[in-house]
C-alpha cells in the first residue's frame, strides 16, 4: 500500500482492494471502511439499500465503486487520520456518478440527483450522521469527474474524513465512483508524537530509544478488545517496515498486543496501531531511531567560564533564531539547535534553556540531559511566538 505525506492512506482509492472483513459485497480500497444508513422500517423496498462495493476501472484507472441498481442509498467510506488540534485541513476527492434508466455506461437518460459530498469530523468521530461533520455542498457530477472540497479545523489529534453519496431516485443504473482523495494541512503543521486512542489505547516501547539494526519490541495496551487490528511501521521515507506479531493476551481488564520489528536505519519512524487495514487509527507513536551517543572525553579548556545555551527545537525557523539572538545579546548566551552541543563542555556551569521542548520528536527533559550530560542545568521554556521568547530571554536572570 502506498502512503503520502498528507497522512491519508491509499488516498488514490486505486488499490489494493480487499473484501471488508471477508464480505465480497463490500470490496473496498484498503484503509477505507464502508458505511451506509439503513432506512426506516416502513420505507419502500427501493429506498436506502446497502450498496455493493467493488473495484472498477474508469479512464484506464482503478477506482472505488458503490452501486444500488433500481434503488437509492445514503452511503460512502471513511478513514481516521492523525491531526494537530487547532490546525485547518482541506479535504478534496474526485467523484463521478452514473444515474440512468438506460444500462449503457455513463448514460444520463432520466437521471436523478446523486448528491455527492466530502466531509470532515474534526473530533475523529465515526457517526456519518453527526452534526459535527463539516460537509461540502452536494454535487451532481453525472458521467464526469468533479473535485469536491471542504475545509475544517481539527478539534482533536484524530479527525475522520468521509466520502458520501445519496441519490434521491431509484434508477436502473445507479453507481458512484471515487478516486484521488487528498488531505492537506493548511499552514504550519506539527505532527503529534504520541496519540492515545479510544479505550485508553497506547504503546510502550522496549527500548524507548532504539538503535538502527536492533530489535524493537512494541506492546499495545487497551481497555477495549479491539478487533481486526495490526501494527504498521513506516521508516523516515514512509516505506513500510516488516512487523512480526507476538500474540494477544489479557492482563486484568486490559488487552495486550505484542509486536516486534527491526528499524534498519536512523531517523524518525511512525508506528500506527490500526484497525480495518488502516481505516481506524487506534494509537500512534513517532519514534526517533539513533545511534547511542558516545561521550567524548572532555579536553581542558583554555579558560573555564559559565555558559548559557539557548536550545531551539528543529521546528524553529529563521524568525525564532533571530528572536533568540536578540534576546540573548545582553547576556551573551549561545544560541543553537543541537542538544548535544548544549550539554557538553568542561565549564564551571552549563545551563540549557530548552525552547518548546515538546516540539522535538522525543520531548526533551531534564532526565535526558542528566543521563547523557550529567551536571547540566535545565530550564524548559514554552513560547507561543518569537516575540514572547525574545522578551523572556531579555528578562531572565541566570
Amino acid at each position: 500500500m502506498t502512503t503520502s505525506r498528507e497522512h491519508l492512506l491509499n488516498g488514490a482509492l486505486a488499490g489494493p482492494f480487499a473484501p471488508f472483513r471477508g464480505n465480497a459485497q463490500l470490496t473496498t480500497a484498503v484503509a477505507w471502511t464502508p458505511w451506509w444508513l439503513t432506512p426506516a422500517a416502513d420505507a419502500p423496498a427501493w429506498k436506502g439499500r446497502q450498496p455493493v462495493y467493488a473495484a472498477a476501472t474508469l479512464d484506464g484507472q482503478a477506482v472505488q465503486q458503490l452501486s444500488t441498481p433500481w434503488a437509492t442509498h445514503t452511503a460512502g467510506l471513511w478513514q481516521q487520520v492523525p491531526s494537530a488540534e487547532g490546525n485547518a485541513y482541506e479535504l478534496t476527492a474526485e467523484g463521478q456518478a452514473w444515474s440512468s434508466e438506460d444500462p449503457a455506461p455513463a448514460s444520463q437518460l432520466e437521471a436523478g440527483d446523486v448528491n455527492l459530498q466530502v466531509g470532515v469530523d474534526p473530533t475523529g468521530g465515526l457517526d456519518p450522521e453527526s452534526p459535527l461533520i463539516v460537509w461540502s455542498a452536494p454535487a451532481q457530477p453525472l458521467s464526469h469527474w468533479q473535485t469536491l472540497r471542504v475545509t475544517a479545523v481539527a478539534q482533536a489529534n484524530i479527525i475522520t474524513v468521509f466520502l458520501k453519496s445519496a441519490p434521491n431516485l431509484p434508477k436502473r443504473q445507479q453507481a458512484v465512483f471515487w478516486r484521488n482523495a487528498f488531505l492537506r494541512p493548511i499552514g504550519r503543521h506539527k505532527r503529534a508524537v504520541n496519540i492515545v486512542g479510544v479505550g485508553d489505547t497506547h504503546m510502550r516501547l522496549e527500548p524507548e530509544q532504539p538503535q538502527p539494526g536492533s530489535l524493537l519490541q512494541v506492546q499495545i495496551s487497551a481497555a477495549r478488545a479491539h478487533a481486526h487490528v495490526n501494527l504498521q511501521a513506516r521508516d523516515p521515507d514512509l516505506a513500510e517496515v516488516a512487523v512480526t506479531p507476538g500474540g494477544v493476551t489479557r492482563d486484568g481488564d486490559r488487552t495486550l498486543w505484542r509486536y516486534s520489528l527491526t528499524p534498519p536505519a536512523a531517523g524518525l519512524y511512525e508506528l500506527r496501531f490500526e484497525g480495518d487495514g488502516g481505516a481506524r487509527l487506534l494509537a500512534l507513536r513517532l519514534v526517533r531511531v539513533a545511534r547511542e551517543v558516545q561521550l567524548v572525553p572532555r579536553s581542558p579548556l583554555r579558560t573555564t567560564y559559565r555558559r548559557v545555551y539557548v536550545l531551539l527545537p528543529p521546528t524553529a525557523d529563521e524568525g525564532w533564531f533571530l528572536a533568540a539572538a536578540r534576546g540573548s545579546f545582553h547576556g551573551r548566551y549561545t544560541v543553537g539547535f543541537s542538544a548535544d552541543d548544549a550539554g557538553m563542555g568542561d565549564f564551571d556551569r552549563r545551563h540549557v534553556i530548552a525552547v518548546n521542548p515538546h516540539h522535538w520528536p522525543e520531548v526533551l527533559t531534564v532526565n535526558w540531559f542528566q543521563q547523557h550530560y550529567p551536571g547540566a542545568l535545565f530550564t524548559a521554556v514554552v513560547a507561543n511566538s518569537p516575540a514572547d521568547l525574545e522578551a523572556w530571554l531579555r528578562a531572565w536572570t541566570p
